[in-house]
């Protein structure tokens, strides 16, 4: 009877020892082993479908590619805070970018709002301050949403029905291999680093309230592992070209408002007094992109822009200022400047101007080189066409974002009165790392 009591207090004991020792590994060991693999896989099935590229590195990999062979300061940019130099217009731009994800890259991105300002420069040299006064006339406000489509994924080969075969096998099979990878990492924190892991969390919980408890601090690592495997998938999917091409959209809200009106010295000839006149340059643009981008290194890109602006005869004539003086007879009959002041000899004229701009462009060698023809409508008072050849070139970082970029263009431009042929370079240079 007392041997019988005994051995079920020992399975009694034993069983609970079980218990308590799995409550010891507690929900971290088990949650940090698994989750992430877990949460991973689950990403591929959508609608009990199992799909092949997990949604989840999808929003990774589009997030990566929107925006990277274009650089100019109306263009798409996900950096923090960005600065350009845009030879187009002659401006410094200066702003920030705000994303849906929040900082999470897992998250697809839907929209950006881009706010900044935007100074005309002249002579390499953006002037704010002029005799201690606010050149509000030379700088303007910039306000910009983004909604973001929902890419495309292709690596099908309509021609070779075999080879999509083998993609998706060696997809599957590079995936296991990090699932391995990623598992031993894992099962090696666990098992050298987690109490410490732990134990440094809560002490310093004691001395900071900010400091994130171990669970929390757990959840980041587990979601570091997450994306960190997640863009090894991409790395591999680009390097050996497991993918056919990538196709995604986005559509853009843009509004420039200056903070001040731009002054005009008119006259009607050089005899004539001068004439004060004020001019607000406000624009508002909305433009629609679409991007095909294959895995051998070519991109197509096609974009619309339709944009109301405020004009006058000025800008369109690109007529330049002349020095109007006020001179007197001195001693000796010699003829002395008292003023001289900038006007411009023209019947001023100021209108609004409704413009479509279409722009496709084709880019080789991996992204590198390009063609871009474009064509330029306008109505209202100002309706004439333009159009532009352009073979742009597009330097980019290690991270596949343009830093320089600039265009060779042949180009006409046509005023009230002339049409203007022009061969030149128009650049751009982005500025994002530095302010970073």
């Amino acid at each position: 009877m007392k041997l019988k009591l005994l051995a079920f207090l020992f399975f009694i004991l034993s069983n609970c020892s079980v218990i308590f020792s799995q409550q010891l590994k507690s929900p971290v060991d088990q949650y940090n082993k698994d989750r992430w693999r877990y949460t991973y896989k689950k990403g591929v099935k959508v609608d009990s479908v199992q799909l092949l590229f997990n949604p989840k590195m999808l929003n990774i990999l589009f997030a990566n590619k929107v925006g990277t062979s274009f650089g100019g300061s109306n263009d798409l940019s996900l950096q923090k805070f960005h600065a350009s130099l845009d030879a187009d217009d002659n401006s410094l731009s200066i702003g920030a970018n705000f994303d849906s994800r929040r900082k999470d890259e897992l998250k697809k991105l839907s929209w950006i709002l881009s706010a900044g300002v935007k100074i005309k420069a002249s002579n390499k040299f953006a002037t704010v301050y002029k005799n201690g006064d606010f050149q509000e006339d030379n700088i303007g406000s910039t306000l910009k949403a983004t909604w973001i489509g929902r890419g495309i994924i292709n690596f099908n080969d309509k021609t070779k029905d075999e080879k999509k075969k083998l993609r998706k096998k060696a997809v599957e099979n590079n995936r296991k291999e990090l699932e391995k990878k990623y598992d031993a990492a894992t099962a090696k924190f666990n098992t050298d680093n987690l109490t410490d892991f732990k134990t440094s969390q809560k002490l310093a919980l004691s001395y900071d309230d900010d400091i994130t408890s171990a669970q929390d601090a757990l959840d980041d690592k587990t979601d570091t592992s997450y994306i960190e495997m997640a863009k090894e998938e991409i790395k591999y999917l680009e390097d050996a070209k497991m993918y056919r091409c990538l196709w995604d959209h986005w559509y853009s809200l843009e509004l420039f408002t200056p903070f001040g009106e731009n002054t005009y010295n008119v006259a009607t000839d050089l005899t004539t007094a001068l004439s004060k006149k004020t001019f607000y340059a406000f624009n508002a643009t909305a433009s629609g992109t679409t991007m095909w981008q294959f895995s051998n290194g070519i991109s197509t890109f096609i974009n619309l822009q339709v944009s109301l602006k405020n004009n006058n005869n000025i800008i369109v004539d690109n007529i330049s200022s002349k020095p109007f003086q006020t001179i007197v007879t001195g001693d000796n009959n010699i003829n002395i400047v008292t003023e001289s002041t900038e006007g411009y000899v023209t019947t001023y004229n100021e209108f609004i101007t409704g413009t479509v701009k279409l722009e496709p462009a084709i880019f080789f060698l991996n992204n590198t080189i390009g063609l871009s023809p474009a064509i330029e409508l306008n109505a209202g008072e100002y309706n004439e066409t333009n159009w532009k050849l352009g073979i742009p070139v597009s330097f980019k970082d290690k991270d596949g974002k343009p830093k320089v970029n600039f265009e060779i263009q042949w180009k006409e431009q046509k005023t009230f009165n002339s049409s203007v042929h022009l061969v030149g370079i128009s650049a751009n240079f982005q500025f994002g790392d530095l302010i970073n």
